[in-house]
């Protein structure tokens, strides 16, 4: 869907509610050849299977910074700082409309580990359109590609 029109976009029809998530772009590697953190979904969760980059959901009362280090060291164990938001994005699934924050991200400290994925990887940029990741991340994954560039 892009970003919204307006301050209030509609909501899901079945659920009445927006899940807000943050996601983090982790980015390593030289200008001239940046790679991309990305992670598998475990078989037990909605979208199983598909890759994305760690994030999750907002809990009450933290910003958007703080639940994006809280994620990332929930599920692989590396702590980051979080830069620049990138721009928002809408989607509607069938099990509920999301609202995506994702933010820029650079290494502070930690080994990734497999926590709470299936497994890990670094990826080029233009590699990205090769993996299966959500449908809502495809404006992203073109805005990566062009930030990279």
């Amino acid at each position: 869907m892009g970003n919204p029109t307006g301050p209030n976009p509609p909501q899901d029809p079945q659920t009445g509610r927006v899940i807000e998530v943050v996601i983090g772009v982790l980015v390593s590697g030289n200008v001239d050849s940046p790679l991309v953190f990305i992670t598998r979904r475990p078989s037990d969760t909605v979208l199983a299977g598909y890759w994305e980059m760690p994030g999750g959901k907002i809990e009450d009362g933290e910003s958007h910074a703080e639940a994006l280090r809280r994620e990332f060291v929930e599920e692989v164990g590396v702590e980051v700082r979080v830069g620049d938001a990138l721009p928002l994005i809408e989607h509607v699934y069938d099990h509920g409309h999301v609202r995506l924050y994702p933010y820029r991200c650079t290494h502070v400290d930690g080994e990734p580990r497999n926590i709470q994925v299936v497994e890990h990887r670094w990826v080029a940029p233009a590699d990205l359109r090769d993996v299966r990741f959500p449908p809502a991340n495809a404006p992203l994954i073109e805005h990566i590609i062009t930030m990279l560039a």
